[in-house]
């Protein structure tokens, strides 16, 4: 269900080097002493570099507790032209709050926490970042090391060949990407609407409506894309009155389906293109003394645990964010 794309491969980078904090009067020389060891291997013992023994590693570790000593990582990042920073570009207003970015942000958070690094929110919906020109300075001046980009896709390529003079490492979440060099991972949006659609079909459904998401987003763009050309290609039947737009939202989801119920002939299922305008949709039914599921099929997309919590549980597809 994920789509990866893999551009150049970045080169790796050296460790830094030897900045240490310490707590008590005491010098690198005096952990040196202690240890009988060269600052440099006991710089390379902090930096986690493979070339040290494990037996020195355990000793230089010993030592340093038993003086107090601590890594200082930013210190030793700066000193060596490293930040271990790694920015996450985003449109907050849009993104910020919602169950995908939340479960997106989570699994990149685990993952850049246990390498050592810190993430830093950019948000390029502001005047300051959106043509990326801005964005891609600041990147550079900090010292970022690299971008984690939810680009808006209405500049995307625009956005993303800012950073090409900056030679930023990146790779774009949650949509496809048109520069060659950039990496890209995407949730496959148009598998996800057929594995609805295909099982909704088993269950005798030939009259499916779907409710549309946000406009201009690319997942919304793509699963209303889907549905479209799959359901002309099992040969659905189809009245224009069974789509209307619910914004990925409970109560957008709530309105689009009191519009399709409102058609002179209703359809027997309807595919929502999240899971949030689909509860919203299955709310219509209960207020309609009807039962979800029963009357009328309701699906979304997404897998979130409000799906999985409702009664009666919605039909949906997972995204594994966390793994994404």
């Amino acid at each position: 269900m994920l789509t990866v794309h893999n551009g150049c491969k970045s080169k790796g980078m050296n460790p830094f080097n030897d900045n240490i904090r310490h707590s008590a009067a005491h010098t690198m020389a005096d952990l040196a002493k202690l240890t009988g060891l060269s600052k440099m291997t006991i710089s390379r013992v902090f930096s986690g570099s493979d070339s040290v023994r494990e037996s020195t590693r355990t000793k230089v570790l010993a030592a340093a507790t038993k003086l107090g000593y601590e890594y200082n990582a930013l210190a030793g990042n700066f000193s060596s032209g490293r930040s271990g920073l790694i920015g996450v570009a985003v449109d907050v207003a849009a993104l910020m709050g919602s169950a995908y970015f939340s479960g997106l942000f989570k699994g990149a958070h685990g993952v850049l926490e246990t390498a050592g690094y810190r993430s830093v929110i950019f948000d390029v919906a502001s005047e300051e970042f959106s043509d990326g020109e801005s964005l891609a300075r600041l990147v550079a001046q900090r010292r970022v090391e690299g971008l984690l980009a939810f680009v808006p896709p209405q500049n995307r390529s625009e956005f993303l060949l800012s950073f090409g003079r900056e030679h930023t490492s990146m790779v774009v979440l949650g949509g496809r990407c048109g520069v060659a060099e950039v990496p890209w991972l995407d949730f496959d949006n148009h598998h996800a609407v057929e594995l609805l659609l295909r099982h909704l079909l088993e269950l005798g459904h030939r009259k499916v409506g779907f409710i549309s998401g946000s406009p201009g987003v690319t997942d919304a763009t793509e699963r209303r894309a889907a549905f479209h050309s799959l359901r002309e290609s099992l040969q659905l039947e189809w009245r224009d009155d069974w789509e209307q737009c619910g914004g990925f939202s409970w109560g957008g989801g709530r309105r689009a389906m009191e519009q399709i119920m409102d058609a002179k002939e209703r359809p027997t299922a309807v595919v929502a293109a999240n899971d949030s305008s689909a509860l919203g949709a299955c709310d219509v039914l209960r207020a309609m003394a009807m039962v979800p599921g029963r009357e009328i099929s309701v699906a979304g997309i997404d897998g979130s645990d409000f799906a999985k919590d409702a009664m009666p549980a919605l039909t949906t597809v997972s995204q594994p964010l966390e793994e994404m």
